[in-house]
């Protein structure tokens, strides 16, 4: 089976929604795509390089490697959040979503976002100006120009963050994968995070 993928590039003026195809494949739902989602990502992340390798720990009486017990991810929220991938443009659940409530980490339940940080950046994923203090991790990224927002609490990969494109007063743009993340409505009660913090 081919598969083709098609690179975006809709943030007018900035490199940058969409991870390197050079240092890594991305593989996204596309709407006229002959195979599902995990039919597809299954040919990548089927690979036996590919582990969960986030929080790890070692048992120092056995030697054998402990991990906390985070959601259940299917191979597409695995690909993008521990394999740092990224889903097609304009596809996420969540990019034009104006709902009130709270986006919290797919992977482990902590909050990320409020609805209030939301904002129509119309590049093809959902845009925060701000975070929720300490939620979110800033990182170099590996491909030494951008940065990288990571889930504080479990490591998820979020997305990457822009500064200085002037869409907001806050001047901050966070370009977050939908699939990185839950939406929980205003009126509902947010889960509990799971700890990384693994008993020995």
């Amino acid at each position: 089976m081919r598969i083709s993928v098609l690179v975006l590039f809709p943030c007018l003026g900035v490199i940058g929604c969409v991870d390197s195809v050079v240092d890594r494949l991305d593989v996204v739902d596309s709407p006229g795509a002959s195979a599902s989602r995990d039919e597809v990502t299954d040919a990548i992340v089927g690979d036996p390089t590919f582990n969960d390798s986030h929080n790890t720990k070692v048992d120092p009486v056995t030697s054998q490697s402990i991990q906390p017990q985070y959601n259940e991810l299917n191979n597409f929220e695995k690909k993008v959040l521990l394999d740092k991938g990224t889903e097609r443009a304009f596809t996420g659940e969540y990019t034009d979503l104006d709902d009130k409530g709270t986006y919290v980490c797919r992977r482990c339940d902590a909050a990320l976002y409020r609805s209030e940080h939301k904002f129509h950046s119309h590049c093809g994923w959902p845009a925060f100006d701000d975070e929720i203090d300490g939620a979110v991790t800033h990182l170099p990224d590996a491909d030494g120009r951008r940065t990288e927002i990571i889930c504080t609490n479990c490591g998820g990969h979020l997305g990457h963050v822009f500064v200085g494109e002037q869409m907001t007063d806050k001047n901050v743009r966070h370009c977050v994968n939908s699939v990185s993340m839950k939406f929980i409505a205003a009126d509902k009660t947010l889960p509990k995070a799971i700890s990384p913090n693994v008993t020995e």
